[in-house]
């Protein structure tokens, strides 16, 4: 367990209750509760909620090094596309049909009037600078 919580960085909170964790710090110790069965893949389902807007960049950091270093597939359901396609090797969009938008490259390329066309309605982009 030791070694799961080094890898999402919370090795010093090991003796905290799970009470006590703000909500970014409780989605890393279940993350690191998932690696110790030392998964080849991951779910995600909206990880960042509960995580504060100046750790979220943080927080995928994180997740990316998993992939990279432990070689972990991670399957990522989020809103904020737009925040992750800088890390994502593929992106596929949900809404009533599975729109597989092929790599990230191909997703960033598409414009607003081509995903409202995908999509059947208006589609805005919202810029995050991080």
């Amino acid at each position: 367990m030791k070694k799961a919580l080094e890898s999402v960085d919370m090795l010093e909170y090991q003796n905290r209750n799970i009470g006590e964790l703000s909500g970014g710090q409780q989605q890393r110790v279940f993350i690191a509760r998932s690696l110790v069965s030392e998964p080849e893949l991951m779910i995600l389902d909206e990880p960042t909620v509960g995580v504060d807007s100046k750790n979220v960049h943080q927080f995928y950091e994180m997740l990316e090094m998993l992939n990279k270093k432990l070689g972990i597939t991670l399957i990522l359901v989020t809103h904020d596309v737009g925040t992750v396609t800088d890390k994502v090797t593929h992106v596929a969009c949900l809404n009533k049909k599975l729109h597989f938008h092929g790599d990230a490259c191909e997703y960033n390329e598409l414009d607003e009037g081509e995903l409202s066309s995908i999509y059947g309605h208006g589609v805005q982009f919202l810029n995050h600078d991080h």
